[in-house]
């Protein structure tokens, strides 16, 4: 297993390390896969800068508001989705 690592400078530069694969990405929300689990990134303006899953390091730019890991195997789908949203489905 490959070492995972995160390196957050002033919430607007995040390197990481131990990335298995990108799931989703937009400029609010990134979720990667990593070797720990599931990693949920939400900020404002969020950007990809560089990509290497050959060596498994990420690198974004944007507000970082809050950084979750989940387990593998849990519904990543579901995150940020009140219990009411689910219900309604």
């Amino acid at each position: 297993m490959a070492d995972h690592s995160l390196t957050l400078v002033n919430r607007n530069n995040m390197q990481l390390s131990g990335i298995k694969n990108v799931n989703t990405f937009d400029e609010d929300e990134i979720i990667l896969e990593t070797e720990l689990g599931y990693l949920c990134i939400l900020g404002q303006e969020l950007h990809v800068s560089m990509l290497n899953l050959e060596q498994g390091k990420v690198a974004l730019e944007g507000t970082v508001n809050s950084v979750e890991y989940r387990t593998q195997g849990t519904d990543i789908k579901t995150k940020g989705k009140n219990i009411l949203n689910r219900l309604l489905k």
